[in-house]
């Protein structure tokens, strides 16, 4: 089941209606024609993605409605469970009772006001929020929204910006840099240039800042994030801390593999989510995304001994349970018998676990081992 706090919040779903309602109208009706512009922009973010950059489609307002409607309070739970696994399993904490955030291609604001909103849960009182764009329609939509969900828990600015040349962000050093996306809308970001973009972002955060990067979980782009994240990684003096567990470089990276790794969390779509769904029939159970999270100085916790990180699906199959996880740079196979458990006992096992969650099991590093039952695995953090 999805935690509550990646159940998006009523009051920036009520924004979001509001804003489709004075462009579409509002009701049902309204949010159902909205369908047909979430098509459009799914098209652009997947199928028919631009050659020479991506247009500024904020500046659309039906778009921008039904970014707002559909595709923010994705994005919006993306940035919470990668920020959530950085603070839980690696202790990760804000320095002060008043942060500074910077979002970096904000767009309207699904993973700063995000950050800033999960953070004052967590014991910020005041969240200095600089949202960083190169489109004006965007940040005038990510400075109406901040300001509206975060009300006086928070100080908003806008900065007109080429986000793609980190020398030209504002002269900040931010305890956390959120970019949600960026390298992904860079036509010219590959896998080196997104590894010194990484490299010096990372030298613009406070002493302890975090730096998240979140991009999409289709294969080119989380393999490239993957390997501009281990080449940083390796390099220092930068610390990695999430999803993966060490510096040590990916085993999935080799040709020829038939997965790959990004994240998978289950999360409760709101309503008016649901409702332009109706139209486009896409899965809405769980949100996928690859993600980055570096800090600068030294992670207040380490991930506990022979700890691993499931990077598959979680297979069901006769007499067993199945997935795959890297343990210590190593791919490993694990079979999980389930000999004597009912039916019921085999699915609820099976949904404990999940990609991308954290396990302890025993056993050494052979690629494939086979546990004695399901009692071995511990579960020590998940989505």
């Amino acid at each position: 089941m999805p935690r509550p706090e990646q159940t998006y919040p009523v009051e920036a779903e009520s924004y979001w209606l509001d804003h489709a309602a004075s462009v579409v109208g509002g009701g049902d009706e309204g949010i159902d024609s909205l369908a047909p512009h979430v098509a459009r922009l799914s098209d652009l973010f997947t199928t028919a993605r631009p050659e020479g950059g991506y247009p500024d489609y904020f500046s659309d307002p039906s778009l921008l409605s039904a970014y707002g409607v559909f595709f923010l309070p994705q994005g919006w739970t993306r940035a919470a469970v990668a920020l959530r696994q950085c603070i839980e399993l690696r202790g990760w904490r804000p320095p002060s009772r008043t942060l500074r955030v910077m979002d970096i291609g904000c767009g309207p604001g699904s993973c700063g006001v995000a950050a800033a909103w999960h953070l004052r849960s967590v014991g910020v009182e005041h969240v200095m929020l600089t949202g960083v764009d190169r489109s004006p329609a965007a940040l005038a939509a990510f400075d109406a929204f901040a300001r509206s969900v975060l009300g006086e828990g928070a100080s908003v600015e806008t900065r007109i910006t080429d986000v793609s040349d980190v020398t030209a962000w504002p002269d900040e050093s931010p305890d956390l840099i959120v970019a949600g996306f960026v390298l992904n809308e860079l036509a010219c970001a590959d896998e080196r240039r997104a590894t010194e973009w990484i490299r010096l972002a990372c030298t613009r955060l406070a002493p302890g800042g975090l730096l998240l990067v979140l991009e999409p979980a289709l294969r080119f782009a989380a393999e490239r994030l993957l390997r501009a994240s281990d080449q940083v990684a390796a390099q220092g003096p930068f610390v990695r801390i999430a999803p993966q567990l060490d510096a040590l470089p990916s085993p999935l990276l080799a040709s020829g593999r038939d997965h790959w790794e990004h994240e998978s969390a289950p999360w409760t779509a709101p309503a008016s989510t649901e409702l332009v769904n109706r139209r486009l029939h896409r899965d809405l159970r769980e949100v996928r995304f690859s993600f980055a999270a570096f800090v600068n100085g030294t992670p207040a916790l380490s991930p506990p001994d022979g700890s691993a990180r499931i990077v598959s699906d979680i297979q069901i199959i006769k007499g067993l349970v199945r997935f795959i996880a890297v343990r210590k740079g190593v791919e490993q196979q694990v079979e999980v018998p389930t000999r004597g458990m009912s039916k019921h006992d085999i699915k609820a096992f099976a949904a404990s676990l999940c990609r991308g969650a954290i396990v302890g099991y025993p056993g050494g590093d052979a690629g494939k081992l086979r546990l004695a039952g399901h009692e071995e695995i511990r579960l020590i953090w998940r989505p």
